[in-house]
């Protein structure tokens, strides 16, 4: 029995346009983020959609209602174990601000527990663990799942095993990604694919 899933990153911030750490913190969209929210609700429109998942961010949940617009006798859920990374004190700052506040982080190094930061181990665990569950609740059906860049690259970097995601794969804005769940093993079948922000 084949599961798919559509994992779609959140419209854009004002914080995503400034580069700024969200993580945790409950930014909306701002006016380019809703357009492109309205695109990705098109695009997937003519998808079998049985179950529509969000995280509970505004970002991700208001991204979310646009697909929903197109599937309203699907399930639609709210999960916090779908959100962004935390991290911590980070949350706000762009990298320049981070390097000159905290003079021992080095770029592309490794974030570890300092800060409060979740590390990426127990980003892809949560990952992993909510993307099962899914799966099993909702085995055989097409699943679209609205999180955020760090949390799907965490995922594809796990399920790929090095292939995509964390530290490779820069995740657009609603970039569109479909993974198939056979045999109780994970397929990457699409990734980062933002051709409707195009058309």
């Amino acid at each position: 029995m084949i599961t798919h899933f559509y994992l779609v990153r959140h419209g854009e911030t004002d914080w995503n346009r400034s580069q700024r750490l969200q993580g945790h913190t409950d930014i909306p969209l701002n006016e380019i983020g809703r357009k492109q929210a309205e695109k990705i609700g098109k695009r997937m429109a003519s998808l079998p959609l049985q179950v529509i998942c969000s995280s509970d961010l505004e970002r991700a949940r208001k991204t979310a209602e646009e697909i929903y617009k197109y599937h309203t006798s699907s399930v639609f859920t709210i999960s916090k174990e779908l959100r962004e990374r935390c991290y911590g004190e980070w949350e706000g700052m762009t990298f320049d601000q981070i390097q000159a506040k905290f003079p021992d982080h080095q770029k592309g190094k490794v974030l570890d527990a300092n800060y409060g930061i979740e590390t990426l181990e127990e980003l892809k665990a949560r990952g992993n663990r909510e993307l099962q569950r899914l799966a099993e609740k909702y085995r055989g059906q097409h699943i679209a799942v609205v999180s955020h860049g760090g949390f799907i690259n965490a995922v594809l970097h796990l399920y790929s095993n090095g292939v995509h995601g964390t530290g490779i794969t820069k995740m657009g804005n609603t970039a569109f990604n479909h993974l198939i769940f056979e045999k109780e093993a994970w397929m990457i079948h699409t990734v980062n694919d933002t051709t409707h922000l195009s058309e």
